[in-house]
């Protein structure tokens, strides 16, 4: 008798010794499944990023991000004025990892972040998945394809330490694997990060451009270009309605000579002495803008927005808007700009 009672006992003693095992490995399940925030972390401390996506909603504490697969990259970017900030290391979580919190994205989608106040940017599927930035040399400036090794990430720390408070606690970047690998325009690195929203996306289209080079204005290249920490500007018409986009004067920037893109990119000296700019609808609609009537104007703009939401059909994807030109001078719908310097 006394030896099944030990028995007994003993092999209650392995029993809870195996469960105590099991636990500490995370339960039955054996592994966390990726991308899933441990719930063994302690949400402590306040919320610093918001999620919001087809699952639903999830918030996150620093420790809680700190605990979702990492990555550490070097991110520059190059501003609007064309001076680059040389990459330096940051370490936070992938853009996708984050999106996969609340139901990832597709093709559809498009991925919104802002920041603490206000500010905002949108991300195409494309951007995030297949690298698709207008990307620069470091040491250069000069631009040239874009790495397939470009990452975008959500940072919370810099060189080893947490970001200072001119950058987070949480901040957007682009960056790669090993130092000196590319940069990107500055309006895409976000400062002060805490929501992130999965999006509908609306229908791609481009917009030929014909001049001293040609081209052509996409949706990515617009977004880029229209967002407001890099050349956007809005005008409001005689019924209230606010029109956001990209002045026209630097679109024509873009072809009035062989330098698309930068300081110096918009030729101010043939602009005054004049050129036309053909504007040509989808529908064949043709409107000419004499250059010396929108030289250097921000408030005369090939609008993609009204009143902060899409272009209604009759105005996709573009629309030139601004004071001083007529019902007859503001088409929309517009597929063609050529311009014509003289």
């Amino acid at each position: 008798m006394k030896r099944v009672v030990a028995l007994a006992l003993a092999g209650l003693v392995t029993a809870v010794a195996l469960v105590a095992v099991i636990a500490a490995c995370g339960g039955s399940s054996g592994t966390q499944a990726a991308g899933q925030a441990s719930p063994a972390v302690s949400p402590s401390g306040p919320v610093v990023l918001t999620l919001v996506g087809e699952k639903g909603q999830k918030s996150f504490t620093l420790n809680q991000l700190e605990a979702l697969p990492a990555y550490t990259g070097y991110a520059g970017i190059k501003s609007s004025t064309g001076v680059v900030t040389l990459p330096t290391e940051y370490a936070g979580v992938r853009l996708s990892d984050l999106t996969d919190q609340v139901g990832g994205i597709s093709k559809a989608n498009g991925v919104t972040l802002v920041a603490k106040d206000g500010y905002g940017m949108t991300f195409s599927y494309a951007q995030i998945m297949d690298h698709a930035f207008t990307a620069y040399d470091p040491a250069t400036g000069a631009e040239q394809a874009p790495s397939k090794e470009l990452t975008v990430f959500v940072a919370y720390a810099h060189d080893g330490k947490p970001l200072g408070v001119d950058e987070g606690p949480l901040r957007l970047m682009v960056g790669t694997p090993k130092p000196g690998g590319q940069v990107v325009d500055g309006h895409w690195s976000v400062k002060w990060v805490d929501r992130i929203s999965v999006t509908r996306a609306s229908a791609e289209w481009k917009v030929q451009l014909e001049g001293a080079v040609p081209g052509k204005l996409d949706k990515p290249t617009y977004v880029n270009c229209a967002s407001p920490g890099c050349h956007g500007s809005g005008w409001v018409d005689a019924a209230g309605k606010r029109w956001e986009g990209v002045p026209l004067y630097l679109v024509a920037g873009m072809i009035d000579d062989t330098k698309r893109h930068g300081a110096g990119a918009y030729d101010a000296a043939a602009a005054r002495k004049g050129y036309d700019i053909v504007i040509e609808t989808a529908t064949g609609k043709i409107v000419t803008i004499d250059s010396r009537d929108i030289a250097g104007k921000q408030d005369i703009v090939l609008a993609g927005k009204v009143d902060g939401g899409e272009l209604p059909d009759e105005y996709f994807p573009l629309r030139l808007v601004g004071p001083g030109l007529s019902e007859a001078q503001m088409p929309g719908g517009i597929a063609r700009i050529v311009v014509r310097v003289k």
